[in-house]
Protein backbone atom coordinates (compact mmCIF):
# COMPACT_ATOMS: atom_id res chain seq x y z
CA UNK A 1 0.00 0.00 0.00
CA UNK A 2 1.22 3.18 -0.88
CA UNK A 3 0.94 6.59 1.70
CA UNK A 4 0.72 9.80 1.06
CA UNK A 5 3.49 12.05 2.74
CA UNK A 6 2.63 15.71 4.65
CA UNK A 7 5.51 17.70 5.39
CA UNK A 8 4.50 21.76 5.70
CA UNK A 9 5.18 24.65 7.61
CA UNK A 10 1.78 25.70 6.96
CA UNK A 11 -0.43 24.53 10.09
CA UNK A 12 -4.14 25.54 8.44
CA UNK A 13 -2.90 23.38 5.79
CA UNK A 14 -1.28 20.56 7.69
CA UNK A 15 -5.31 20.45 9.91
CA UNK A 16 -7.07 20.82 6.74
CA UNK A 17 -4.95 18.34 4.62
CA UNK A 18 -5.00 15.95 7.69
CA UNK A 19 -9.15 15.82 8.31
CA UNK A 20 -9.53 15.82 4.17
CA UNK A 21 -7.51 12.84 3.77
CA UNK A 22 -9.36 11.20 6.30
CA UNK A 23 -12.37 11.91 5.09
CA UNK A 24 -11.18 10.65 1.88
CA UNK A 25 -9.77 7.28 3.62
CA UNK A 26 -6.49 7.78 2.05
CA UNK A 27 -3.51 6.51 4.03
CA UNK A 28 -1.18 9.12 5.15
CA UNK A 29 2.23 9.86 7.17
CA UNK A 30 3.16 12.61 9.03
CA UNK A 31 6.56 13.43 7.99
CA UNK A 32 9.05 14.61 11.16
CA UNK A 33 12.25 13.89 10.08
CA UNK A 34 13.78 14.11 5.88
CA UNK A 35 15.98 11.43 6.78
CA UNK A 36 13.94 9.04 7.72
CA UNK A 37 10.84 8.99 5.00
CA UNK A 38 8.92 5.37 4.84
CA UNK A 39 9.50 3.52 1.28
CA UNK A 40 6.23 3.25 1.28
CA UNK A 41 5.67 7.43 0.61
CA UNK A 42 6.16 8.24 -3.15
CA UNK A 43 4.14 11.76 -2.45
CA UNK A 44 4.69 14.52 -0.77
CA UNK A 45 2.20 16.84 -0.03
CA UNK A 46 2.84 20.57 1.12
CA UNK A 47 1.18 24.19 1.26
CA UNK A 48 1.73 26.76 -1.99
CA UNK A 49 3.11 28.69 1.09
CA UNK A 50 6.31 26.77 1.76
CA UNK A 51 9.30 27.70 0.60
CA UNK A 52 11.25 24.52 0.68
CA UNK A 53 11.67 21.82 -2.15
CA UNK A 54 11.28 17.82 -1.51
CA UNK A 55 11.44 14.93 -4.10
CA UNK A 56 8.29 13.50 -4.99
CA UNK A 57 6.50 17.24 -3.56
CA UNK A 58 3.26 18.61 -4.64
CA UNK A 59 2.84 22.10 -3.17
CA UNK A 60 -1.17 23.04 -3.45
CA UNK A 61 -3.17 25.85 -2.74
CA UNK A 62 -5.45 23.82 -0.36
CA UNK A 63 -6.09 20.64 0.92
CA UNK A 64 -8.48 19.40 -1.82
CA UNK A 65 -6.57 20.19 -4.84
CA UNK A 66 -3.25 18.58 -3.17
CA UNK A 67 -5.38 15.63 -2.74
CA UNK A 68 -6.61 15.21 -6.15
CA UNK A 69 -2.81 16.41 -7.67
CA UNK A 70 -1.83 13.20 -6.17
CA UNK A 71 -3.96 10.43 -6.73
CA UNK A 72 -2.16 9.64 -10.74
CA UNK A 73 0.62 9.33 -8.02
CA UNK A 74 -0.56 6.79 -6.01
CA UNK A 75 -1.63 4.90 -8.90
CA UNK A 76 1.88 4.75 -10.01
CA UNK A 77 0.75 7.17 -12.89
CA UNK A 78 1.81 10.82 -13.67
CA UNK A 79 -1.19 11.92 -15.16
CA UNK A 80 -4.55 10.51 -15.73
CA UNK A 81 -5.12 9.89 -19.52
CA UNK A 82 -8.90 10.72 -19.36
CA UNK A 83 -11.22 12.50 -16.62
CA UNK A 84 -14.73 12.25 -17.21
CA UNK A 85 -17.01 14.16 -15.16
CA UNK A 86 -20.75 12.39 -14.74
CA UNK A 87 -23.71 15.12 -13.45
CA UNK A 88 -26.79 13.90 -12.94
CA UNK A 89 -29.08 16.42 -13.55
CA UNK A 90 -31.46 17.71 -10.93
CA UNK A 91 -31.82 20.10 -8.28
CA UNK A 92 -29.09 18.91 -6.22
CA UNK A 93 -26.89 17.74 -9.27
CA UNK A 94 -25.08 14.26 -8.30
CA UNK A 95 -21.47 14.71 -9.49
CA UNK A 96 -18.63 12.05 -9.84
CA UNK A 97 -14.73 11.73 -11.40
CA UNK A 98 -13.61 8.78 -13.09
CA UNK A 99 -9.60 8.78 -14.09
CA UNK A 100 -9.37 6.14 -16.49
CA UNK A 101 -12.38 4.47 -15.53
CA UNK A 102 -11.38 4.50 -11.56
CA UNK A 103 -14.07 6.45 -9.64
CA UNK A 104 -12.15 8.72 -7.88
CA UNK A 105 -14.67 10.88 -6.26
CA UNK A 106 -18.66 10.64 -6.12
CA UNK A 107 -21.04 13.39 -4.05
CA UNK A 108 -23.86 15.52 -4.12
CA UNK A 109 -24.27 19.63 -5.12
CA UNK A 110 -26.06 20.95 -2.34
CA UNK A 111 -27.58 23.70 -4.81
CA UNK A 112 -26.92 24.07 -8.84
CA UNK A 113 -25.87 28.09 -8.17
CA UNK A 114 -22.31 26.01 -6.83
CA UNK A 115 -21.77 23.72 -9.90
CA UNK A 116 -20.01 25.76 -12.08
CA UNK A 117 -17.56 26.66 -9.63
CA UNK A 118 -17.50 22.93 -8.16
CA UNK A 119 -16.45 21.92 -12.00
CA UNK A 120 -14.33 24.57 -12.24
CA UNK A 121 -12.05 22.97 -9.28
CA UNK A 122 -12.29 19.48 -10.48
CA UNK A 123 -10.98 21.03 -13.92
CA UNK A 124 -8.07 22.61 -12.18
CA UNK A 125 -7.35 20.51 -9.64
CA UNK A 126 -6.38 16.80 -11.56
CA UNK A 127 -3.81 16.11 -13.30
CA UNK A 128 -4.66 15.05 -16.85
CA UNK A 129 -4.24 14.82 -20.73
CA UNK A 130 -8.16 14.96 -21.53
CA UNK A 131 -11.50 15.71 -19.46
CA UNK A 132 -14.83 15.59 -20.51
CA UNK A 133 -18.57 16.06 -19.22
CA UNK A 134 -21.11 13.60 -19.53
CA UNK A 135 -24.07 15.13 -18.46
CA UNK A 136 -27.75 12.77 -17.90
CA UNK A 137 -30.83 13.28 -20.47
CA UNK A 138 -33.31 13.50 -17.72
CA UNK A 139 -35.13 16.64 -15.47
CA UNK A 140 -34.78 18.51 -18.49
CA UNK A 141 -35.71 22.15 -16.97
CA UNK A 142 -32.50 21.71 -14.03
CA UNK A 143 -30.42 19.79 -17.30
CA UNK A 144 -30.35 23.12 -19.00
CA UNK A 145 -29.64 25.52 -16.24
CA UNK A 146 -26.48 22.91 -15.16
CA UNK A 147 -25.81 23.29 -18.92
CA UNK A 148 -26.02 27.06 -19.48
CA UNK A 149 -23.91 27.25 -15.95
CA UNK A 150 -21.24 24.99 -17.49
CA UNK A 151 -20.82 26.17 -20.99
CA UNK A 152 -17.07 26.24 -22.50
CA UNK A 153 -15.37 24.71 -19.55
CA UNK A 154 -14.90 21.53 -21.14
CA UNK A 155 -16.61 19.36 -23.78
CA UNK A 156 -19.62 17.94 -23.02
CA UNK A 157 -21.94 15.48 -24.17
CA UNK A 158 -25.44 14.54 -23.10
CA UNK A 159 -26.28 11.01 -22.23
CA UNK A 160 -29.39 8.46 -21.70
CA UNK A 161 -29.47 8.02 -18.08
CA UNK A 162 -32.47 5.30 -18.72
CA UNK A 163 -31.49 2.63 -15.48
CA UNK A 164 -28.60 4.84 -13.81
CA UNK A 165 -31.47 4.98 -10.75
CA UNK A 166 -31.98 1.62 -10.27
CA UNK A 167 -33.29 0.99 -7.50
CA UNK A 168 -35.35 3.64 -7.18
CA UNK A 169 -35.72 2.71 -3.71
CA UNK A 170 -32.41 3.72 -2.75
CA UNK A 171 -31.80 6.92 -5.51
CA UNK A 172 -28.75 7.78 -4.88
CA UNK A 173 -27.52 11.05 -7.17
CA UNK A 174 -24.02 10.55 -6.66
CA UNK A 175 -24.11 7.01 -7.81
CA UNK A 176 -26.55 8.07 -10.81
CA UNK A 177 -23.50 10.11 -11.75
CA UNK A 178 -21.33 7.74 -11.40
CA UNK A 179 -22.69 5.45 -14.02
CA UNK A 180 -23.51 8.34 -16.43
CA UNK A 181 -20.04 8.66 -16.41
CA UNK A 182 -19.66 5.58 -17.67
CA UNK A 183 -22.36 5.41 -20.21
CA UNK A 184 -21.60 5.40 -24.20
CA UNK A 185 -25.03 4.85 -25.15
CA UNK A 186 -27.54 4.38 -21.80
CA UNK A 187 -26.46 2.62 -18.65
CA UNK A 188 -26.03 -1.01 -18.51
CA UNK A 189 -28.55 -2.46 -16.03
CA UNK A 190 -26.25 -5.73 -16.04
CA UNK A 191 -23.23 -3.35 -14.51
CA UNK A 192 -25.20 -3.29 -10.99
CA UNK A 193 -24.63 -5.78 -8.18
CA UNK A 194 -27.63 -8.15 -7.65
CA UNK A 195 -28.31 -7.50 -4.27
CA UNK A 196 -28.29 -3.72 -3.10
CA UNK A 197 -27.80 -2.03 -0.03
CA UNK A 198 -26.23 1.57 0.23
CA UNK A 199 -23.19 -0.10 2.62
CA UNK A 200 -20.42 -0.50 -0.07
CA UNK A 201 -22.34 0.19 -3.07
CA UNK A 202 -20.02 1.64 -4.62
CA UNK A 203 -17.30 -0.78 -4.36
CA UNK A 204 -19.44 -3.34 -5.57
CA UNK A 205 -20.05 -1.72 -8.82
CA UNK A 206 -17.19 0.14 -10.26
CA UNK A 207 -13.35 0.34 -9.80
CA UNK A 208 -12.60 2.70 -6.89
CA UNK A 209 -9.37 4.30 -5.50
CA UNK A 210 -9.85 2.44 -2.61
CA UNK A 211 -9.73 -1.10 -4.53
CA UNK A 212 -6.32 -0.17 -5.74
CA UNK A 213 -4.74 1.66 -3.44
Amino acid sequence: MTRVGIYTHDFKFYHDIVMDLKGWNLPFFSITDLYSIPADINVILSSINDTFTLPGQIKARNSIEGIRKCLPLLLNREEFNKIVIGIDPGPRPGVAVMGDEVLLEAWECPVIANIRESIIRIIEDYSYRYVMIKIGNGDRPNRDVIIKHLKNLAPMIIVNEENTSTPHKIHDNALSAARISLIDDRYDISKTPVKFSRKNIYEKEFTTLHSLI
